[in-house]
């Protein structure tokens, strides 16, 4: 009778079972995104002598639209001797956030921007003032009057990653010297998850 019983589940479950469907799992810790901005601003360093100066906010133009304005000072070019470096802290259960969930960092600063922000790279630069939307960056003030934070849609990011609240850091570097950094606090939410 045991026999028979396991027989009868492994057939149904076999007949049933059509690997063409996607499961619908909304509990899984990873997967397709979305993601809500919550907060950009200047590194905490206490140096006024920083080569890059980014002051950049968020600016909330809608309920469903949010502009990234302020300016960005450069007082050397932004090329491909500088590394390009991402340091994500994620916000823990407790409400605390611990550093370093995940760490990038590569050489060929402007290179390696323009490889991973894609199709967004042209808009971005555009709607920052940069006309000429090749690397490097020349030393220069370049002020934002209103980047819609859409237009990253079209980047080169993962298609699927862990949920969660998250604190970047990106850093523009150059022998253990840090250039230039600012801060982006963001929410990875599931697709269908509303604010």
């Amino acid at each position: 009778m045991k026999c028979l019983l396991i027989n009868i589940v492994v057939f149904v479950t076999t007949v049933n079972s059509d690997t063409s469907k996607s499961l619908f799992l909304p509990q899984l810790p990873v997967g397709k995104y979305r993601i809500n901005y919550l907060g950009m601003m200047r590194c905490v360093s206490g140096r006024s002598n920083e080569k890059i100066q980014f002051n950049l906010y968020l600016s909330k133009k809608s309920t469903n639209t949010t502009e990234i304005k302020g300016n960005i000072t450069i007082y050397v070019p932004i090329d491909d001797s500088l590394n390009f470096e991402v340091n994500m802290a994620v916000k823990d259960s407790i409400g605390g956030w611990k550093e370093n969930a995940f760490f990038y960092k590569s050489p060929k600063a402007c290179s390696t921007l323009r490889k991973y922000v894609g199709d967004a790279w042209i808009p971005l630069l555009q709607s920052a003032g940069v006309n000429n939307t090749n690397c490097p960056f020349q030393v220069g003030y370049y002020e934002s009057t209103g980047i819609d934070t859409d237009v990253f849609n079209a980047a080169n990011f993962p298609k699927t990653f862990f949920y969660g609240t998250y604190r970047l850091r990106f850093f523009c570097t150059k022998n253990n010297e840090v250039y230039g950094c600012f801060t982006v606090v963001l929410e990875i939410k599931r697709p269908w998850e509303t604010n």
